[in-house]
C-alpha cells in the first residue's frame, strides 16, 4: 500500500512540475490570439517542405513587446522531411513550444524521437534549432540504436534527421568480448 502511495504522490508531483512550465510560459493572464484542435501546421524553407507539426492542441500567443510563439499541448508529432520530402525523423512529446522569429523549437516531457532507421532518443528536453538543422539537449538521454545497443549519457548533439549525433557526457557500462584481455584492451 506505501508503494501505491509512493507512486501516486510522484506521479502528481511530476504532472505539477509540467503544468508549472505551461503557466510560466503563459504567465500574466495572457490569452492566445489562436487557438486549434488537431492542428496541423506546415514549415517549409524556398517552397520545400521541412517539417510538419501535429498538435493535439495549437495556441498562438503574441505578447506585447516580446516574441510570438506558438504552444503545442497534450502531445504532439514533429515530423521532417528530407530534399525529397520523404519522412526521415519524428519526435513526439507532451509539450513543445515554437519561437518563429528565433526559429527554436523545444519539445519536453516524454520526448522520443526516431530516425529512419528505427533508431531512438528519449529523453525530457531537446531544442530544435532550425536554422542550423540541430538537435541539442543538455538532459539525460538515452538512445536504443538500431541492433538493440543502448546508449546513455547527458547532453546530445545531432543533427536534424538524428543519423549523425554525439551523446556529450556517455555513461554506463561497458561489454568486453571474451577476446579481449584487460591489459592492452584490444582484440586478440
Amino acid at each position: 500500500m506505501r508503494i501505491i502511495a509512493l507512486i501516486l504522490t510522484l506521479s502528481v508531483c511530476a504532472c505539477k512540475n509540467d503544468l508549472e512550465r505551461v503557466k510560466a510560459i503563459t504567465s500574466n493572464n495572457l490569452e492566445p490570439v489562436q487557438t486549434s484542435s488537431n492542428a496541423v501546421y506546415m514549415f517549409s524553407e524556398k517552397g520545400e517542405k521541412q517539417s510538419r507539426l501535429e498538435a493535439n492542441l495549437l495556441q498562438q500567443f503574441d505578447p506585447e513587446g516580446e516574441e510570438d510563439y506558438m504552444l503545442a499541448s497534450n502531445g504532439f508529432r514533429l515530423v521532417f522531411f528530407d530534399s525529397l520530402e520523404r519522412e526521415d525523423a519524428h519526435v513526439t512529446a507532451q509539450f513543445g513550444k515554437f519561437e518563429e522569429k528565433k526559429r527554436r523549437f523545444t519539445a519536453w516531457n516524454s520526448v522520443v524521437l526516431v530516425n529512419e532507421l528505427g533508431e531512438k532518443l528519449e529523453t525530457e528536453e531537446i531544442v530544435y534549432l532550425v536554422d542550423s538543422a540541430r538537435i541539442t539537449s543538455d538532459k539525460q538521454v538515452k538512445i536504443t540504436m538500431e541492433g538493440g545497443t543502448v546508449l546513455h549519457g547527458k547532453g546530445l548533439e545531432s543533427n536534424d534527421n538524428f543519423t549523425q549525433y554525439r551523446i556529450l557526457q556517455p555513461s554506463g557500462e561497458i561489454l568486453l568480448d571474451d577476446n579481449q584481455t584487460e591489459n592492452d584492451g584490444e582484440n586478440q
